[in-house]
């Protein structure tokens, strides 16, 4: 019971809440770089003769300068 007691109280204290709340946004932070950079390594591929590709040709281009 007193374990019970325990995490009842863990999981409403304000201070656990805050930090949660810290981890899930890095976790979004992370999670949306890492979508982000495998979506640009596999657009990179596309050919310059259409629009998309030009467009995240140039966009490298000004992450490498």
């Amino acid at each position: 019971m007193d374990k019970l007691e325990k995490s009842i109280h863990r999981s409403n204290n304000l201070g656990w809440m805050f930090l949660r709340g810290i981890a899930y946004g890095i976790g979004w932070f992370i999670g949306g770089a890492l979508l982000a950079t495998i979506a640009i390594y596999f657009l990179s591929w596309t050919p310059e003769n259409n629009a998309l590709g030009r467009f995240v040709h140039d966009i490298i281009r000004l992450i490498q300068q």
